[in-house]
């Protein structure tokens, strides 16, 4: 079979271009990969010959991506990450594994409601292994983009043109207060008791995402909340409530988590809550990945009438 791009590109052209484009320096991508710099130089020659395009333009003391240079860098992480997966998939057949499924976890997620899938999941493909990894919002994106995980589990939905999210369920927000304050509240906290006081909130990311929705409660009720601490994910927020820092909004499932000097009151005030999601590629096609998906789903069924801060079934997005 011909085509008119045939081409000889391999692996190790991708990561001498991709070092090239991160560190925008062919002396220091060079040292980066641990090759001379000439060599370095001529492999990446020969990589624009064979895809017959300019990937850089290399000024006196400038280097910069062109176009389609930067339309490479997507693909080629795709690719190294997919061959990294594939080496260890063999491996994990060596070992007598059959399969492999990476997995990426918010935090809460990891200490709720993950356990109960991984336990299904083990049932459904016996053999099979998880990789799992403890993952931020954005990383679970950047993963998903990358090939790195092939699902996520966060909280969503995720506006991206090659990523479906499924709403798993919603959760109800409430207020976490130091265990120092408890008494100063009742069994229900409202806004205008929290506005004036230092709040911990979860820093906003290039996503529309969680901090923005607890912002927009404040919003809602034309009330601006006085942000002290501004942290990376929900468990530092709930550390520093923890050591009399501040207040914080989460989510209910928070609570299972019985963090030592924390204690939790329901908002009074009614929101529409927080998603918790699923997410995959479109493209993703995987017997693994159906079952873990049919486990969630199941176990996110399960949840519902267990637990009060849930309340709306799942949805696809």
């Amino acid at each position: 079979m011909s085509s008119a791009y045939n081409t000889s590109m391999n692996i190790r052209q991708l990561r001498y271009f991709l070092a090239v484009a991160q560190e925008l320096n062919f002396t220091r991508a060079a040292e980066k990969v641990g090759i001379a710099q000439p060599p370095l130089s001529q492999q990446i020659l020969s990589l624009e010959q064979d895809l017959r395009t300019q990937l850089f333009i290399r000024e006196k003391r400038n280097v910069r991506l062109t176009p389609a240079g930067e339309v490479l860098v997507d693909y080629a992480h795709r690719v190294i990450n997919a061959a990294a997966a594939a080496e260890a998939a063999v491996h994990m057949v060596e070992r007598g594994a059959r399969a492999n499924l990476r997995v990426g976890a918010i935090y809460s997620a990891v200490y709720s409601f993950l356990p109960a899938v991984l336990r299904d999941f083990s049932v459904r493909v016996p053999n099979a292994e998880i990789n799992l990894t403890e993952m931020t919002i954005a990383q679970q994106i950047a993963g998903l983009n990358e090939g790195v995980i092939e699902v996520g589990l966060l909280r969503g939905p995720i506006h991206q043109r090659d990523i479906h999210t499924e709403i798993l369920y919603r959760e109800r927000l409430t207020v976490a207060i130091p265990a120092s304050m408890a008494d100063e509240f009742g069994d229900s906290i409202s806004l205008s008791q929290i506005v004036n006081r230092p709040l911990v909130a979860v820093a906003r990311g290039p996503q529309r995402g969680y901090s923005d929705r607890v912002l927009d409660v404040f919003d809602s009720h034309e009330l601006e909340p006085n942000i002290a601490h501004e942290v990376s994910d929900m468990h530092t927020a709930v550390c520093l409530v923890a050591a009399g820092l501040g207040i914080s909004i989460v989510p209910g499932i928070i609570e299972l988590m019985q963090t030592n000097g924390v204690v939790y009151r329901p908002l009074k005030e009614e929101t529409v809550g927080i998603t918790f999601a699923l997410a995959t590629r479109k493209d993703a096609e995987s017997p693994l990945l159906d079952h873990f998906i049919d486990a969630a789903r199941k176990q996110a069924e399960l949840m519902l009438p267990l637990h009060p801060h849930i309340f709306m079934k799942r949805a696809a997005y």
